[in-house]
Order: structure tokens, then sequence, then C-alpha cells
């Protein structure tokens, strides 16, 4: 799997935006950028397209459907919304950095309105006519949801994040940082960057404010998506070298050998593939602060040599001989233990403690939940502003199960939930509950309902009170796909239909709108 896709497909805007896909019947393809399919865990076998694939005239003609697809999109450089050779809609959305084709993300296998007769006739002959089982293809076409025009826009929509996140991240270590005008990278991250005004957070402002102007190392301790980078970068664009470089670079994307070059550089013919030598990071941060991201994830032997840099300042790039000096002042960050990691042996004790000359501990988003609704605003006009939209709202409940949530991905997290319901919300003006995540609304309820005091009554209506809700929240969330429901609750269609009828459950019913 190429470098990029293999760093892309582990962010959580990639992850999140495939749990949206596939509830809404997509099936995610991922293609490189000369239009090769990177296969991932994300490609549902359970769809009509891997259906129709498994017949080889079928397969053949739509690779030949899909090679147009890319081209067209990589000469307009837009995203597409096209219907497949059996009448699926699809969408395709390039990645360009720049003038860089990095690959393609495509959503398909849905179908933008209901057949009618002759539409069904057609269908039938052309797939007949390609030796696709006719009465398989009807049987997963039932379970097929139509997606309107207008939502399919919003689905581009949520591509285009995707791939702009996607970008982003390829663009975070590059010298493109360094061409930006000092005076606009000091006001993106002077200390308004930093929302929030919750007692923890001001701490930490109290503490910037006494080491800016150090060149100590500073260690920032805390969960994933807390802000560590943020807080990186205004250290560095608020001290003396803020003229220079600063670089980031997260430990754990990489492998050891890859990380050792990526940090250090190498020589010509070093190992196979290095064709010329190469400039590693400690090079190009050289007079400015370089970050090392997730420094917990690092091996032994590369600890040894990271600690020869920070006490000496110098290297020397793989394959070399020649020792390298530079003047960088290190940030490192982890959301590990690095003092229990030092007490099992899996962190060198020296380096540690060489880190640890000012340690700062980013709270998670859970441990400072009032600055949640300064976040969401600060988000939604931002992403609204961004797409020249009028501002949206979180309805007042919305607002309440965002503050009663446990946030586990912290700020990053809430940034793309706020992303991915300003999306959804269309030309909505209010976030309602209905935008936002089942795993919010499942853990929230959660809470609340052990919260409830038990009321009087056999454990039989206790059990069955639990059982309607389970199956009325699950009926919501598929759209009442009831054959999709049954196998997630690990019972048959038949026993489901029975208690839908038993709870009055049905689509529209009185019982499930008020209950």
């Amino acid at each position: 799997m190429d470098l990029f896709w293999e760093k892309v497909l582990g962010l959580r805007i990639s992850k999140k935006l495939v749990e949206v896909c596939n509830n809404s019947g997509f099936n995610i393809l991922y293609f490189n950028s000369i239009g090769q399919e990177i296969r991932s865990v994300y490609r549902s076998e359970e769809t009509l397209c891997n259906l129709i694939e498994c017949t080889p005239a079928a397969k053949q003609l739509c690779d030949r459907w899909i090679k147009k697809l890319i081209a067209d999109a990589k000469e307009s450089r837009r995203p597409l919304i096209e219907k497949c050779p059996v009448g699926l809609s699809a969408l395709m959305v390039p990645i360009f950095n720049h003038d860089d084709c990095l690959g393609y993300v495509t959503a398909a296998g849905v179908i933008d309105h209901l057949l009618d007769e002759k539409e069904t006739h057609d269908l039938k002959a052309h797939l007949s006519s390609l030796d696709i089982e006719i009465d398989e293809y009807e049987r997963k076409l039932q379970g097929v949801p139509v997606i309107t025009p207008g939502k399919l826009e919003v689905f581009k929509g949520l591509l285009e994040t995707m791939v702009e996140e996607m970008v982003s991240y390829q663009r975070g270590i590059t010298k493109e940082e360094l061409s930006t005008p000092y005076l606009e990278r000091q006001k993106r991250f002077d200390f308004s960057s930093i929302i929030g005004r919750s007692p923890k957070l001001l701490k930490i402002f109290e503490i910037l404010e006494k080491i800016i102007h150090s060149d100590s190392t500073v260690l920032l301790l805390g969960e994933s998506g807390t802000g560590k980078e943020l807080i990186a970068r205004v250290i560095h664009y608020n001290s003396p070298r803020k003229d220079n470089a600063f670089l980031a670079e997260n430990c754990s994307a990489f492998s050891e050998n890859l990380l050792e070059s990526e940090l250090f550089g190498h020589e010509k013919g070093a190992f196979t593939g290095a064709s010329a030598q190469k400039k590693g990071l400690f090079e190009l941060a050289d007079g400015g602060t370089f970050l090392l991201d997730e420094i917990g994830d690092t091996s032994p032997a590369l600890q040894t040599k990271l600690l020869r840099v920070l006490q000496d300042g110098v290297f020397k790039r793989v394959g070399g001989t020649k020792f390298m000096h530079v003047d960088v002042r290190i940030i490192a960050a982890t959301n590990k233990d690095l003092k229990k990691m030092v007490e099992t042996g899996t962190f060198r004790e020296d380096l540690y403690y060489r880190l640890n000359e000012i340690n700062i501990h980013i709270p998670s988003l859970q441990d400072r939940s009032e600055d949640i609704p300064l976040l969401c605003n600060y988000f939604l006009t931002k992403f609204c502003t961004e797409r020249n939209i009028p501002i949206k709202q979180l309805s007042e409940e919305t607002l309440e199960y965002f503050l009663n949530y446990s946030w586990p991905g912290n700020v990053r997290e809430l940034q793309n939930e706020i992303k991915r319901a300003t999306l959804l919300a269309g030309f909505d003006a209010v976030i309602t509950t209905k935008l936002i995540s089942t795993n919010i609304i499942e853990e929230v309820e959660k809470k609340v309902y052990l919260k409830k005091p038990r009321s009087s009554g056999t454990l039989k209506s206790a059990v069955e009170t639990v059982e309607r809700d389970i199956i009325r929240e699950g009926l919501e969330r598929t759209n009442w796909n009831k054959s999709k429901l049954a196998r997630e609750l690990g019972i048959s269609r038949k026993n489901l239909i029975l208690k839908v009828v038993k709870y009055g459950l049905e689509k529209g019913d009185g019982a499930l709108l008020h209950g």
C-alpha cells in the first residue's frame, strides 16, 4: 500500500466517513494516483458492487467505467456524481496536493430513485446479458437505500471534507509552512488560537508565558486529540525561533527504519531505493523547533540516537559517516505514561529525564467540559464561513448531548463531529440530535438510563422496557431495515417483526414517535 494511504486511512475522519457512508448503503473505494484500487478493511463484501464484480463480463465493464471516471475526475479536478453501467449512483473525489494527484476517494452502490416497471425490466435484461444472477441482484437491491440528488450533494461534501483533511495531513511536515508570512503565522498561533477559558487551560497559559522565551525541552502529555501540536506551535511562534522552521513528525506513522530516515536523512545507496541523498527533518528544522509526536512509540535503538541529538546536537544520516550538527529546540508529545514505560524498561530513563525538563499535561475535553460550548461556536463559525453559508447553531438538546459525552477523541473528535453535522444539516439553520453520531446518542442515553431511579414492577416488565428501547433506537438508526437490525441483534427477522408489533413500533406509530 502507498505510504500516503497507509497514513491517511488511519485518520479518525477517514474512519468516521466510512461509518457514515456504510450506514447509508455506500461502498467506500480508494484508488491510488494511477487508478489502482487500494484494498482496505473498509470495503464491504455485502454490497451490490461486489455481486456485480463476481461476473467477469460485468467486472470488465465496471473497470472500464472506473478508468473513464478517474480520467474525467483528474482532468476536471472536481468531484463527480455519475451512474455506473448497471444504474447505481457513485461519487468520486480526486485528491490533489497542488498539481500532484495523490489518488481518488469513491462512494458507490446506491440508487437515486425507485425504479419503475420499465426501468426494472430494462435493467434485468442488461444484467442477464452480463451473466449476473438476477434473483440475488433483486434480493440485494431491496436493501439498497434511495439517496436523493440533494442527499448525494451532502455526501459529496463529506467526501470533499475527508479529502481536505488528507491533503492537510500530507502537507503537515513540508516546507510549505516556511513560506507562510510571519505575521500570518503569528496571528494563527498566538494564545487566542487556543479556544477555552477553563481553570486548567488558564494554568497552561501561565506556564507557556514563562517558558516560550527559553530553549528548554518541553514534554507535552495528554490523550490523543487534546491539542498537543497546537500548544507546540504556540510555543514556537511566540519564541525567539519564530522566524525559523517549525516541523512535526508523528513517530507512530512509520516503521523504525523509515522513521530513522525521515528524522536523520540518508546517504545515496544507504539502502534499496535510496537513489539520492536526502536531508532529514532535524536538518530542515535547524534553528527552529521540532515536535516529536507520539515519542512513546519509538524503539530503544532510535531512543539512543534521539538522546545523542538532545545532549550534543549531533547525528549521522543513515548510511553516513559524518556527524551533522544542528541547533533545534525539541518538543516531545505522547499519550502514553512514559514514567511507567521507564519502570518496565521500554523507554530509556536518561531520555525521559532529558525530555522532561518542562512538563505540561494537556487536559482531556471531558476534564474541561465548560469549554465545549466555546469550541462548538468556534467550529460552527469556522466551517460555515469557509463554505460561505449562514452560521448554524446547535439545538439545546444537541449541546446537552455534547456536554454529557466522554469525547475519547477529545477536541479533534468534537471538531470532526461539528464539521460532519454542519454538512449533513444542509440548509437547516439548527443542528438537531438527528444529525449527530449514533455513538454519542447511545453513550449519553445509556448514562441517563443508568442514572434513572428504578421504578417498581416485575423483572419481566423491566426487561421489556429495555428491549423496547433497544429495538426503537435500532429501527431509527437503520431506517426501519428490519433484516439489517435482526442481524445486528442476533435474532430472526420474524422474531423481530413480532416484537415490533408487540411494542407498537411500526414506522409512523404514535408509540414510536412519543413513547
